[in-house]
């Protein structure tokens, strides 16, 4: 009796993706990978919350300097008299004449503010405050000018300082000009050695960060041997072992960065409190501020994409090492 049930015509056959296939099957392979790898260190948060330490305190170091540096520049109220222009006026000029020059000068391009101090007033301070009241009322005339303080921004350059200096002289009411560039020179030369601190401190943390990372994949790759060589026997490519290894640096930079977040956090809030009370005490109104929204991001990306490198380290040196035994 004849057999009549339909036969296949071929063997197996291989299916063709579309390019959009292929993209969308890459991204889920992607998103399944960064959710497994988070589960797993999850799931061992003894040894994963060491390795989120040590990230966490190599990444706080370099912010809380740069929060010191940049509090530092907050201070333009106690620093700027160190670049401050002292106008002295010629004693014939009147108080009408004074004032309408101190309004130009505050005009001028490179001026934050002008001050201006009658010559009663520079009398009446300097009788307060160095005790001689009593020999001062016994003078005919007052021998103290009028003057103008000139504060320029924090941060002007010395060129521009002293090209404001030049100009300042040339007006007619102004006698004399003192300008003590020798602080100004100092609060420049510690602002820009407090951002050297932080570019060297943090390229070094940054290596010990690569390390660190690269070494715990390192110890990973080790415990999963086996698995990589089974994997390469079936024709898993090198691209897709390294994925979770990748992602796991990944997770490690990105939670060692929320982590150093909070740590400045919590340095901001043990320290505001004892600066603002000294500041109330020298009669300022600084007040410390926190990590800013944008630097603590640009901190998390940091350590993101140093945990990436340092996975990617470890992963090409170890990689190519395992192969699949014959």
């Amino acid at each position: 009796m004849a057999d009549n049930t339909p036969r296949p015509t071929s063997g197996a056959s291989q299916t063709r993706l579309g390019r959009q296939e292929k993209v969308t099957s890459w991204l889920a392979h992607h998103q399944l990978v960064a959710v497994e790898t988070l589960v797993k260190l999850l799931a061992k948060p003894a040894a994963s919350l060491l390795t989120w330490l040590v990230i966490a305190i190599a990444l706080t170091l370099p912010g809380a300097l740069w929060m010191a540096t940049d509090n530092l520049q907050q201070l333009s109220g106690s620093f700027q008299a160190s670049g401050r222009i002292t106008l002295y006026l010629s004693e014939t000029s009147s108080d009408t004449e004074a004032r309408k020059l101190a309004e130009r000068i505050q005009q001028l391009p490179d001026v934050e503010q002008t001050h201006y101090i009658s010559a009663e007033e520079a009398l009446s301070e300097f009788s307060n405050s160095s005790g001689l009241s009593e020999a001062l009322i016994m003078l005919n005339s007052n021998p103290l000018p009028a003057a103008i303080l000139v504060e320029p921004p924090l941060g002007l350059s010395q060129a521009n300082v002293e090209t404001l200096l030049t100009t300042l002289k040339r007006y007619q009411l102004v006698e004399e000009t003192q300008l003590d560039l020798v602080w100004l020179e100092r609060l420049q030369a510690i602002l820009l050695l407090g951002e050297r601190l932080v570019l060297v401190l943090g390229a070094l943390l940054a290596l010990a960060i690569l390390l660190v990372v690269g070494n715990t994949i390192r110890l990973s790759i080790a415990a999963r041997v086996d698995e990589i060589r089974i994997i390469k026997l079936v024709g898993g490519t090198n691209a897709y072992i390294r994925r979770p290894f990748l992602y796991t640096g990944v997770w490690f930079g990105m939670v060692g960065g929320l982590l150093a977040w909070v740590f400045l956090i919590a340095l901001w809030l043990i320290l505001n409190g004892p600066v603002t009370q000294l500041a109330t005490l020298y009669g300022t109104g600084f007040g410390l501020r926190p990590v800013s929204t944008g630097a603590a991001t640009t901190l998390i990306f940091a350590g993101m994409t140093l945990g990436w490198l340092g996975a990617w380290w470890s992963v090409s040196r170890h990689l190519d090492e395992i192969e699949p035994k014959a």
